[in-house]
């Protein structure tokens, strides 16, 4: 080999040496802890988060672990084992946030970078947090409700209503709050006449339309007859709902049910079929966007904070990022199931 040749392979190795130093460099480990679920929100959620996870791990070569759990000792056990493998950072979406907190701060203590998706833990910091921004959809839900029964309002009626919340945790008490201080501040706070306590369905449609039929089977005639609405937190509640009113009023025929509207969040494709088909009488549905898809978002941002990069513009450290919602109805369901949004949710078979 000549002198030329051999410097030349030197420098060649060499240069691949550093480009492999460079690379290793920009590889990182991103630990992902989600509640476990193969069917509902959930199921729908963890299929994306794989979804998300395999195609990014493929276009950036970064590595990841990915674990469930269904009740936080779980999601803890899983979190201590992530750990022991030494991520940059974690991306949780935690069952219960204060049942988390010991271990989300040794997280932080260890210096991993944190993300918290959907559900807060009340009290702590993490790097950053994620979710959908709850509250705006109970002041859009608020604001629709003053705009549908306006000239009902104006004439002096009272707005009777049952309310059906998800859990207990802080994604239902910010819809509840967002639509509560809406009214409040309307001239027609005192017309708005919630007439049964709050109905805790922990999401399932099951024990939504268990729970109403509970109601039109032991609530007086006239108090059935006076319903106007029906506010729920979630589409899959509003589908319980929907049975238990039909059952009602195909069972019933010489009883009155004048509910004129169901509250729903989500967006979801079995639900928007409502718009397809009538409901009891002809009850409407006002529905607002909030997809499984979205923990897309927050492993996006994991993404980026393991990169020491901005997410959508601004820097990670401290930030709470709220994904918007959209508001549909019979007006905009046909142009809603044509956006990208709902193609992206149903961009995936769980099947």
């Amino acid at each position: 080999m000549s002198k030329k040749l051999f410097v030349l392979s030197v420098v060649f190795v060499l240069v691949l040496a550093l480009t492999g130093s460079v690379l290793a460099a920009d590889t990182f480990k991103i630990g992902v802890v989600t509640p476990d679920a193969d069917h509902g929100f959930t199921g729908e959620s963890v299929a994306h988060a794989r979804a998300e996870l395999e195609a990014k791990s493929k276009e950036l070569g970064f590595e990841y672990k990915f674990e469930v759990g269904g009740e936080a000792a779980k999601q803890i056990a899983a979190l201590e084992t992530i750990l022991e493998w030494k991520p940059d950072v974690i991306v949780l979406w935690p069952l219960e946030g204060q049942q988390l907190k010991n271990i989300a701060m040794t997280i932080m203590d260890s210096g991993v970078k944190l993300i918290i998706y959907d559900r807060l833990i009340d009290g702590f910091k993490p790097t950053a947090e994620i979710m959908g921004d709850n509250e705006s959809i109970g002041k859009m839900m608020g604001e629709y409700l003053l705009k549908y029964f306006d000239e009902q309002l104006k004439a002096g009626e009272t707005i009777t209503y049952l309310r059906f919340i998800g859990d207990s945790s802080t994604v239902s008490i910010q819809r509840s709050k967002g639509m509560d201080d809406v009214i409040a501040a309307s001239a027609y706070k005192d017309q708005f006449k919630q007439i049964q306590e709050n109905y805790q369905t922990d999401w399932s449609n099951a024990k939504a339309q268990e729970q109403m039929e509970n109601w039109l089977n032991t609530a007086d005639p006239k108090e059935i007859e006076d319903l106007d609405l029906i506010v729920t937190h979630d589409d899959e509640v509003v589908d319980g709902v929907v049975v238990a009113l039909n059952n009602y009023y195909n069972s019933n025929p010489s009883a009155k049910l004048n509910v004129k509207l169901i509250t729903g969040v989500g967006g979801r494709r079995e639900t928007l079929a409502t718009f397809d088909k009538p409901v009891a009488n002809g009850i409407d549905l006002v529905t607002y966007y909030f997809s499984p898809s979205f923990i897309r978002e927050a492993i996006r941002l994991g993404i980026a904070a393991a990169k020491g990069e901005q997410y959508q513009g601004q820097d990670i450290n401290g930030q709470l990022f709220l994904i918007p919602s959209i508001e549909i109805d019979k007006t905009n369901v046909e142009e809603f199931r044509n956006s990208d949004a709902f193609k992206e949710r149903y961009s995936i078979s769980l099947n």
